[in-house]
């Protein structure tokens, strides 16, 4: 299955579902507060979000994948988990004296998101404890290709900039079991689905695309500032003088510049 490394300021995340900023997300963590209805919580907040819509200044870039050149292997296969040249083990220990951030998603805890699952463990060589290797050894991931998160991006990505009522990443089909996000996704495929709707876009718009999600019915309705896009990486960076929501697998993290990368095939899942 694929991983996609989130990194923002302050943390880097090994995430396995999706990350959002805007809309969806504003809906996700907002509705907290009706958890006593359960699912129709969604429903009740959808419909608030719609009277008082917002959209939110920002850059968000993304590197495309062409449909004709997705990745391939020398015989022209697609790359999947199969075909990927990728190691069996991950070494998570490093020599570099990172400083240990006390997240549970923090790719420094001792307690890592990298294996999306819940009460998930990894005891490192170098507990704080151990007053000798304190500081030798951290916990870590596979390396990033992207330029670090304050740097500039190079000319093959797509910069949009303005307004925009939602940026949600999804690199599985579903968000939940009535919401078929993304219906050309699989787990092995290397894609990030992106999509953005633009501040332009009308209520009407917004509750066909919320409507659709059930179904995938969304999918066919892009244009006219909703895009749906497949990429390899993206990055996010909002007006920092406005505030919102970023979510990532549905969890709240800081609001900030993020920006993420998919990891083809990195992690393996084993079903009876």
């Amino acid at each position: 299955m694929d991983l996609v490394r989130v990194e923002n300021t302050s943390q880097i995340i090994f995430s396995f579902l999706s990350v959002g900023w805007g809309l969806l997300s504003d809906i996700d963590i907002e509705s907290e507060r009706l958890r006593m209805l359960g699912g129709q919580r969604f429903t009740v907040w959808s419909v608030a979000r719609l009277i008082g819509l917002r959209s939110y200044s920002g850059k968000v870039y993304y590197l495309p994948i062409e449909t004709d050149t997705k990745q391939k292997d020398t015989n022209g296969n697609p790359v999947g988990a199969s075909t990927l040249d990728l190691p069996t083990e991950v070494n998570l220990e490093t020599q570099e004296g990172r400083q240990r951030l006390d997240s549970w998603y923090s790719a420094a805890s001792k307690r890592s998101a990298y294996f999306s699952a819940t009460g998930s463990s990894y005891q490192s060589t170098a507990d704080s404890s151990d007053g000798d290797s304190q500081g030798k050894f951290r916990m870590y991931g596979p390396a990033s290709q992207l330029p670090c998160l304050t740097a500039p991006l190079p000319n093959n990505w797509v910069c949009l900039e303005g307004k925009f009522v939602m940026v949600h990443a999804s690199y599985q089909s579903h968000l939940g079991e009535d919401a078929l996000f993304a219906p050309a996704s699989r787990l092995n495929d290397g894609t990030i689905w992106l999509l953005i709707i633009r501040g332009n876009v009308t209520r009407s718009q917004l509750l066909h695309f919320l409507l659709g999600l059930s179904t995938a019915a969304h999918v066919q309705n892009t244009g006219n500032g909703i895009d749906f896009v497949p990429v390899r990486a993206f990055r996010i960076e909002p007006d920092m003088e406005e505030k919102g929501y970023i979510t990532v697998d549905g969890e709240h993290v800081e609001y900030g510049p993020i920006q993420a990368e998919v990891f083809p095939g990195l992690a393996r899942i084993l079903v009876p």
